[in-house]
This record gives C-alpha cells, sequence and structure tokens, in this order.
C-alpha cells in the first residue's frame, strides 16, 4: 500500500483547511504534518508521495516550507511530489507565485502543482493584514475563493500516480 505525506504551514488556517481536504480524499496511507505545530518530522524517506503546501504572503511562501524543501530537496526529488499554495491573486499572477513558491528542482519533479485559491478570515487577520487585504479586494487584484474542484483534482491526480505504480 502506498504512504502519502502531507507537510503544510498555515498561518490563518487556510492552508491546513485544504491539506484535510487532501488527506480525506488521497487513497492509501496518509499522514499529516503541520509545520507550525511540529518540533520533529516524521522520516521521509518511508513516504512513497510527499504533498508539500503553504500560503502566500508578500509575494513569499512560508518560511517554514522554504526551509523544508531546502533541507530535503534531494530526498524529495526522488519522491511522487505533488506542491500546492493558497493565495489570493486572481489567474495571472497565481503562475507565477506557484513558480516562485518552491525550487525548480521540486516545481518540474512535482507530478501535480496547483493553487487552490483563499480565503479571509478577519478574526484571524493582523490589524495591517485587514487593511491591507480589504484595500486589495477593493483594488480588485484578489479572488476570495477556496477551489474545491482544484483539491478534487489534485488528489485525483496523486492517487492515480498512485495506482499507477502498482
Amino acid at each position: 500500500m502506498d504512504n502519502t505525506l502531507i507537510v503544510f504551514a498555515s498561518n490563518h488556517g487556510t492552508v491546513e483547511k485544504c491539506a484535510r481536504e487532501l488527506f480525506r480524499r488521497i487513497d492509501g496511507k496518509v499522514d499529516i504534518c503541520n509545520l507550525k505545530r511540529r518540533n520533529f518530522l516524521p522520516d521521509l524517506s518511508g513516504y512513497d508521495a510527499v504533498i508539500v503546501g503553504g500560503s502566500i504572503h508578500s509575494g513569499k511562501i512560508q518560511d517554514e516550507i522554504s526551509s523544508f524543501c531546502s533541507e530535503n530537496l534531494e530526498l524529495l526529488a526522488t519522491k511522487r511530489l505533488g506542491l500546492f499554495v493558497n493565495c489570493l491573486y486572481s489567474d495571472g499572477n497565481v503562475q507565477q507565485q506557484l513558480d516562485d513558491a518552491f525550487p525548480e528542482t521540486l516545481n518540474q519533479k512535482a507530478v501535480v502543482r496547483d493553487c487552490f485559491g483563499g480565503e479571509i478570515d478577519n478574526l484571524k487577520l493582523s490589524f495591517w493584514e485587514r487593511i491591507v487585504t480589504t484595500r486589495m479586494i477593493k483594488q480588485g487584484d484578489l479572488l476570495v475563493a477556496i477551489s474545491k474542484e482544484r483539491i478534487e483534482r489534485f488528489a485525483d491526480i496523486m492517487s492515480s500516480t498512485n495506482e499507477s505504480k502498482n
């Protein structure tokens, strides 16, 4: 049976929500690890597939995800790999955000990469985050919605990749 690890970092809960939805939809044995809450990481060598996800803030993915990818680059490149981001940018900027979030080696190796969109919970945002986000939404630069369809498609691709390996 295939083993999949979902590794993510979530600042305000959106990435965690998407990671948990993937967890429910991926076939086989799946473990989940929130880098914001863990001091150690499961042994990556025990997994056939790894999914890495984070959110984009001010054009960058979280430091925990960047560090995780850098520190595990060689091992990640040997796995079936899925990469995702959550961001509020509209389609024109999404591909660039996804490309910039992960090292080029991993972008090329991934069997699936996608952006699941984003959401805003004003109760979890700082004062300045609320001001900037509200202004950008009014200007039409941001799209506030999580795409369940993209999450389903991502899970289907990772699951079908699992099946084709057997």
